[in-house]
C-alpha cells in the first residue's frame, strides 16, 4: 500500500497539472462565484486530510506536546478550583480552541483521565507529599514520626481537596487505567517515615507494617476512616490514633514509645 508521504507528493504533482491545465484553456481557478465565494479548489478537502494524517515533523510534534499540556494543566487547575469540567471551561482556561481540543479527545472524562495520569499531576502530588515528608523527618523516634503522619494527613487532604479527592476516583476506575506514579509516591513516603526502623524489622514485617499504614495514613485509607467514623458517631482522628499505636505495639513493641501518643485535634 501507498504511505501517506508518497500519497500527498502525488496529490501535490496532480494539483500542479490540474492548475496548469486549467490556466492553458482559460479557467481561472483563484476567480470567485457568483455569490462572492472562492471556487472550491480540486482536490484540496481531500489534500487537506491527507496532510492531517500525515506524520508531524519535530517542530509540529513539539506543538501539539505543548498543546496538549496545555489542555491537561488546564484541566487540572479547574479540578482544584472545583469548577465543572467541559470541553468549553477548558478551552477557555488553557487558551486552546473547542475544535483543537476535540482533535485530541472526545469527552471531558478523557482529558480528566490523562490529566490524572501525566506527569503534570504528579509533579503537583509530589510538591503536596513532600512538604508532609520534610515535616515528618524532623521528628528522630518512629512513632512520634508516623503519629505526625497521621496527624498532618487530614490537614493536607482539607489543603488540596479537590485533587485528592479526584485522584482517588481516577485511580480506583480501573486497574489498568491507575496513575502509577501515585503509588510509587505513597511507597516513598512511608519508606521515610519508617527508616528509622528499616534494618530492625525482618524484610516481610516491615513490608506489612508498610502496607498497613499506608492504608490508614494515605489520602484515601483516611477519606475511608473518616467516613466509616462518621457512621459510628467517632473522629477519624482517634480512630487512626488508636489503630497507629495497635499497629505500632504489634511490629515495634510499646518499648520504642518515648511517652503516651499523642492526641489528634479534629480535623478542620
Amino acid at each position: 500500500e501507498m504511505g501517506l508521504e508518497p500519497a500527498i507528493s502525488a496529490m501535490v504533482c496532480f494539483d500542479k497539472a490540474v492548475s496548469k491545465i486549467a490556466k492553458n484553456v482559460g479557467f481561472d481557478l483563484k476567480a470567485k462565484s457568483e455569490r462572492g465565494e472562492a471556487r472550491p479548489h480540486p482536490f484540496r478537502e481531500m489534500y487537506q486530510e491527507l496532510i492531517s494524517l500525515t506524520p508531524q515533523r519535530d517542530g509540529s510534534s513539539n506543538r501539539r506536546s505543548r498543546t496538549r499540556k496545555d489542555i491537561l494543566r488546564a484541566t487540572l487547575e479547574l479540578v482544584e478550583m472545583g469548577k465543572p469540567l467541559t470541553v468549553q471551561s477548558i478551552a477557555n482556561q488553557s487558551g486552546v480552541s473547542k475544535p483543537t481540543i476535540y482533535r485530541y479527545y472526545n469527552s471531558p472524562e478523557e482529558i480528566e483521565r490523562d490529566a490524572f495520569m501525566s506527569e503534570i499531576a504528579a509533579d503537583r502530588a509530589v510538591s503536596i507529599f513532600n512538604s508532609v515528608s520534610q515535616t515528618v523527618s524532623e521528628e528522630t523516634d518512629v512513632r512520634q514520626r508516623v503519629h505526625l503522619l497521621a496527624r498532618t494527613m487530614p490537614q493536607m487532604i482539607n489543603a488540596n481537596s479537590a485533587f485528592l479527592r479526584s485522584l482517588m476516583v481516577q485511580h480506583y476506575r480501573r486497574p489498568d487505567e491507575r496513575p502509577e506514579w501515585f503509588s510509587s509516591l505513597v511507597q516513598q513516603l512511608i519508606n521515610n517515615v519508617l527508616e528509622p526502623v528499616r534494618r530492625q524489622l525482618t524484610v516481610q514485617d516491615y513490608r506489612h507494617l508498610c502496607t498497613l499504614l499506608a492504608a490508614h495514613l494515605m489520602a484515601d485509607g483516611y477519606l475511608i476512616i473518616e467516613d466509616r467514623a462518621k457512621s459510628f458517631g467517632v473522629t477519624a482522628g482517634e480512630t487512626t490514633r488508636i489503630a497507629v499505636d495497635l499497629l505500632l505495639d504489634r511490629y515495634l513493641g510499646t518499648t520504642s514509645m518515648l511517652g503516651a501518643s499523642p492526641r489528634y485535634p479534629a480535623a478542620g
